[in-house]
């Protein structure tokens, strides 16, 4: 058992909220891996500060909910910089390379259709539709976890149909 030594004075909140925080950040960033690893951060950031012990869940909180908001303000950056790279380099696909993709959309197209029907109503509304897969679960009636396996298994059938 882990007993918080003197110079920890906000150990056993941390423990104790743990896993309320990490569903704080999977709710802002869509991914449980990166939730854990906001939360590890958020303890190394608590202990390099001198915060009271009384102040420590909703700094915890708000270290967690400041850390999941920079990550996906990141990620919205990098990817919406994407394009304009491609823009600057001055590239355009080859008529051979339209042929390819042409051809790997045929082939998604064609996988898609042969999707269960709530298989492919989970996967629109997570690449159409851009929502959470816990607002996909309010939507169509379904756990958090049955709504990413839904998104899983489309996407591994696109993934077949492409090799």
């Amino acid at each position: 058992m882990m007993t918080a030594r003197p110079c920890e004075p906000g150990l056993r909140t941390y423990v104790d909220e743990r896993h309320a925080l990490i569903a704080l950040a999977v709710r802002i960033v869509d991914s449980h891996a990166v939730a854990e690893e906001l939360v590890q951060e958020s303890w190394l950031r608590w202990s390099k500060h001198d915060y009271s012990a009384d102040d420590a869940a909703p700094v915890f909180k708000s270290i967690v909910r400041n850390l999941a908001l920079d990550w996906r303000r990141a990620r919205h950056r990098e990817f919406s910089s994407l394009p304009d790279l491609a823009a600057l380099r001055g590239e355009v696909p080859c008529s051979e390379r339209a042929v390819i993709a042409k051809d790997e959309l045929r082939r998604v197209v064609e996988a898609l259709h042969r999707l269960p029907p709530r298989t492919l109503r989970a996967f629109r509304l997570r690449f159409v539709d851009g929502l959470t897969y816990a607002q996909i679960g309010k939507r169509i009636d379904l756990s958090l976890s049955r709504a990413r396996t839904l998104v899983e298994n489309a996407m591994v059938e696109i993934s077949i149909a492409l090799t």
